[in-house]
């Protein structure tokens, strides 16, 4: 069981019968609730489906990171996406991270928010140039970053953390005094233009937006592949950790929370063909490596928490957002980064539903 979702209840009704709305969102996650927020606050109306729970699924399993810009450091995103492509994810990341701190401080979200930076560690030498060079580019864009060169590291004082359950159930509350309508237990298993068909009811809805990630594929034809993530919670430690890391090319990271609990993930890439699929189960291979770096770094406290969660990943690491069919939206594949990319990529489909353009649509286009 998730740490996050530790004596986590659900607050809203399964449908019961049919119901009609200006759009349905399937899933209730960070971008569901995101997505179905920026549109009720835009005056449309809006139906939530969810299979589960609001944040039940991947929302609910993840490290709870605000890191600006993709899992490895932003010299290779610029190889990757050429360097004003790399600056325009920055600063796509940098508004969720506005929003985030927006949408807290105006609903009173009570998600234990901290702005204590984060830290890149690099793995290998190779790595460690990269971020000491990006650390210098993004420096001259006007990003708080400093380098520590003994600890091959670079801080980014802009980063943040909270409980990601609480954020998105927060937000999902906000969206209702919105007006959205949200139903969890309430599994999709169809959709169709200008519908989306479960066990209990049909919702008809001038579009349907799929926020639904790792499980794109079972509603609609999609790129996004299936990734397991595992994670591991001790008890209350003493302080070991100023802020959260991400190390060896965001295949490992970790955070303590205020309470002084320890949160370790990651170590995907020594188990790759292993941790694909939707299974969400903890494995004895990359939990012991879970362990391994508690005892590297002195953490006696016993592990409360083990759990694994089913991330969306995309071809090119990026999410994919907008129309994929006549009234049909997507927005998912966030590669393991749904938190940082969640609320600007709502945001970004809420405006495509609503008919407008957005100056970001072509970087994230589903067709690309």
């Amino acid at each position: 069981m998730s740490l996050w979702l530790d004596g986590a209840s659900r607050s809203y009704p399964p449908l019961a019968g049919d119901e009609s709305a200006d759009v349905a969102v399937v899933g209730a996650g960070i971008a569901g609730i995101a997505t179905a927020y920026f549109l009720a606050a835009a005056g449309a109306s809006v139906i939530v489906l969810e299979a589960r729970g609001v944040a039940e699924a991947a929302s609910g399993r993840n490290a709870g990171f605000l890191l600006a810009g993709v899992a490895e450091n932003f010299v290779a995103a610029a190889h990757r996406y050429g360097e004003q492509g790399a600056l325009r994810i920055w600063r796509f990341t940098r508004r969720t991270q506005w929003l985030v701190r927006a949408l807290v401080e105006e609903h009173d979200i009570d998600c234990a928010l901290r702005w204590n930076g984060s830290d890149q560690i690099a793995g290998d030498d190779g790595e460690w140039r990269e971020i000491e060079a990006s650390a210098r580019r993004l420096s001259s864009e006007g990003v708080g970053v400093s380098v520590d060169a003994p600890a091959r590291s670079a801080t980014y004082v802009e980063d943040g953390e909270l409980h990601p359950v609480r954020w998105v159930r927060g937000l999902a509350a906000a969206a209702v005094k919105k007006g959205a309508r949200i139903h969890e237990s309430t599994r999709v298993i169809g959709v169709g233009p200008g519908e989306a068909r479960t066990a209990t009811g049909v919702v008809r809805a001038g579009a349907i937006v799929l926020c639904t990630n790792a499980y794109t594929a079972r509603l609609a034809p999609s790129r996004v592949r299936p990734v397991r993530g595992q994670m591991l919670a001790t008890a209350p430690a003493p302080r070991v950790f100023a802020r959260p890391a991400y190390a060896n090319r965001g295949y490992r990271y970790w955070r303590q929370t205020s309470d002084g609990r320890v949160l370790v993930g990651g170590w995907r890439d020594t188990a790759v063909d292993e941790e694909v699929g939707e299974e969400e189960r903890t494995t004895e291979a990359i939990q012991t490596q879970l362990e391994a770096f508690l005892r590297q770094h002195r953490v006696s406290a016993p592990v409360t928490h083990r759990w694994a969660g089913t991330m969306g990943f995309s071809h090119d690491a990026l999410p994919y957002i907008g129309r994929i069919a006549e009234g049909t939206f997507v927005c998912g594949g966030f590669t393991g980064h749904g938190m940082a990319f969640g609320p600007a990529s709502a945001e970004l489909v809420a405006t495509l539903v609503r008919g407008a353009t957005h100056p970001d649509a072509d970087l994230f286009d589903p067709s690309r």
